[in-house]
C-alpha cells in the first residue's frame, strides 16, 4: 500500500469563524456531533458532584460544549487561538434568548438528560440564560504554550473539556504531543478530562479550505493520556465511525475521558 500523501492546508490566518459555523452547525446537528454531546453529557452525569471550576479549552466559535456542561459546572472559562472565535463566543453570552443559533443543540442536550420528557422553548432559554451566567472568562490562548493561560491557571481547573481542536494545530504530531502536555497542565488532580479528535485526518475541510489534522489514532491519544499522568483504569477511549464526513476530509472520530492521577 502506498503512504498517503498530505493535502495542502491554509494557514489559520485564512480562518474566518463563520465558514465553521455554517459548514458544521448552521443547519442541523451532525450525527457527529450528536454522538460527541452524548458521551459528554453520559460520562459528566456519572458524577456525584458538581465541579467548581470547567474549562473549555479550543471552544472556536461555538457554545454546545459549554451549554452541555454549564448544568454540572459552577464556573466555566473558555479559551481560544483566535479572537475571531471568542467575538463570536462573546457576541453570544452578550444577547438575549432572542439568539437562536445553538438552540437545537440546546434541545438536542436537553434530550440527552431527560430523554422524552416534554423540551419546549421556555426550558431550552432557560438552559442558555444558565450558561451565560456559568461561562466567566475568555482567554486567547495557544496550546503551544507551555502554561497556556499562564503559570497561575497550572492544576487548576477539574474539568477541562476540549472538542476538535488540539489535533488541529499542527499535521506535525509532535507539536500534538506537546499541545497535550501543555493543556492538560491545567487540570489538577483527580480532575476529569473530556476530549474529542478526529480520527486519522490529515486535513479538515472549512468552507472551501483546509485545515491541518494530526492524523491520531487510538493508540496515539491513550499513550498520550498515559504520559500525561491520566490513571489507566479511568481512560476510556474508542473511535465513532462517520463515513457521511468524508467530504469534510474525516471518516471517523475519538472520544475519550480520564482522570488525572
Amino acid at each position: 500500500m502506498s503512504e498517503r500523501t498530505s493535502p495542502a492546508v491554509a494557514d489559520y490566518s485564512q480562518w474566518q469563524a463563520q465558514d465553521y459555523f455554517k459548514t458544521y452547525y448552521s443547519e442541523v446537528v451532525l450525527p457527529d456531533e450528536q454522538v460527541v454531546l452524548a458521551y459528554q453529557i453520559e460520562t459528566l452525569k456519572r458524577i456525584e458532584h458538581p465541579f467548581g471550576r470547567g474549562l473549555e479549552y479550543g471552544c472556536g466559535p461555538t457554545l454546545h460544549r459549554a451549554i452541555a456542561a454549564s448544568r454540572y459546572a459552577f464556573r466555566i472559562d473558555m479559551a481560544d487561538w483566535l479572537p475571531d472565535n471568542l467575538a463570536q463566543v462573546r457576541e453570544w453570552v452578550n444577547s438575549t434568548g432572542a439568539n437562536c443559533d445553538w438552540n437545537r443543540f440546546t434541545d438536542y442536550i436537553l434530550a440527552c438528560e431527560n430523554g422524552n420528557e416534554l423540551r419546549d422553548s421556555g426550558r431550552i432559554q432557560r438552559r442558555e440564560e444558565q450558561t451565560r451566567k456559568v461561562i466567566r472568562n475568555l482567554h486567547v490562548s495557544d496550546a503551544r504554550w507551555r502554561h497556556p493561560l499562564g503559570p497561575e491557571k497550572q492544576g487548576f481547573y477539574d474539568l477541562l473539556v476540549s472538542g476538535f481542536c488540539l489535533d488541529a494545530v499542527s499535521s506535525d504530531k509532535q507539536v500534538w504531543h506537546r499541545c497535550m502536555t501543555n493543556v492538560l497542565s491545567t487540570l489538577h488532580e483527580g480532575g476529569l478530562l473530556i476530549l474529542h479528535a478526529l480520527y486519522r485526518c490529515r486535513a479538515y475541510k472549512v468552507g472551501e479550505r483546509m485545515f491541518p489534522g494530526a492524523d491520531l489514532s487510538e493508540d496515539d491519544l491513550l499513550d498520550s493520556l498515559l504520559a500525561n499522568g491520566c490513571n489507566r483504569q479511568s481512560i476510556d477511549v474508542h473511535v465513532i465511525p462517520c463515513p457521511d464526513n468524508a467530504q469534510y476530509g474525516y471518516a471517523g472520530i475519538l472520544v475519550a475521558s480520564a482522570r488525572k492521577h
